[in-house]
């Protein structure tokens, strides 16, 4: 893959890593590394409690560092992995919760640990590029049991097939559809993505993105039974729709701003964020 096309591929990236470690089915070339390290700031006075959005009685904020590799081992074989560090405040945490009233939770997020196969090669002879994707999520050390809580807290696996496509226009086009498991109570769930991408010159582009997720299980926030040491179990869904705009720096290297905000939802908060994201490649 190219320079420019390097630049594409973690200008997509970027708004995805904003909701969860969603990965793209373009591999770097053997032996070659990209990564990328995002900052993502999210807030909200709203959450819906299962499908009825309601009103907190103060700000739930949270603040997210990420940090992204990938390495190409062979043309079509790579290895992937995020790691970031989260903070959320939220003066609403209940008594029953794991942290008092105005007291705020951090810690390392999941861990994602990724092998990506490609299994057609739109450069070479096929129509698109099509890669499958299987990893590993190890639970962070944050606690859980709020609604400020920074993940679930359990340990899965997640499995993915993902497309793509570059035009001769400057349009590129990618997508997900996958598979998370986890231990313990927390529901297994299903995700999707679609992710566009234009190129205004030679070294900016815009993009837009999509993700959806859909938990298979679990119970409602405030359902007959729910207690806060079931919060993790909860049926969590939602979508979200962002944009973003990039520049390549240099041959290697891009920054890329991102908004993005929630458009539905069920037992999750209904959050805008904004966030930065620099990506490298060598």
């Amino acid at each position: 893959m190219n320079k420019q096309r390097i630049f594409t591929a973690l200008a997509l990236l970027a708004v995805a890593q904003t909701a969860s470690a969603e990965s793209n089915p373009w591999l770097p070339e053997p032996n070659a590394i990209n990564g990328s390290v995002s900052y993502v700031y999210q807030t909200t006075d709203r959450f819906f409690l299962g499908n009825k959005l309601t009103k907190l009685p103060e700000e739930l904020s949270q603040h997210t560092v990420n940090f992204y590799g990938e390495y190409g081992l062979t043309d079509s074989i790579a290895f992937d992995a995020s790691l970031g560090y989260s903070s959320s405040d939220f003066i609403g945490t209940p008594p029953d919760g794991p942290a008092p009233f105005g007291a705020s939770l951090d810690g390392l997020t999941d861990t994602h640990l990724g092998a990506r196969w490609r299994a057609l090669d739109e450069f070479i002879d096929a129509p698109l590029t099509v890669t499958f994707r299987a990893g590993g999520i190890v639970r962070g050390d944050y606690q859980v049991g709020a609604l400020n809580a920074i993940g679930d807290g359990a340990s899965g696996g997640e499995f993915s097939a993902l497309f793509g496509r570059y035009f001769d226009n400057g349009l590129s086009l990618s997508s997900e559809i996958g598979y998370r498991t986890f231990e313990g109570q927390v529901p297994d769930n299903f995700f999707a993505s679609l992710k566009g991408n234009y190129a205004l010159t030679t070294k900016a582009s815009i993009g837009i993105n999509y993700q959806i997720q859909e938990s298979l299980s679990g119970i409602d926030i405030g359902a007959p039974g729910f207690t806060f040491a079931r919060f993790p179990g909860t049926d969590e869904d939602y979508q979200i729709l962002g944009g973003n705009l990039s520049y390549q720096l240099t041959p290697s290297t891009s920054v890329t701003v991102v908004y993005a905000g929630i458009v539905d939802g069920r037992n999750t908060s209904y959050h805008d964020l904004t966030g930065i994201n620099l990506g490298f490649g060598f």
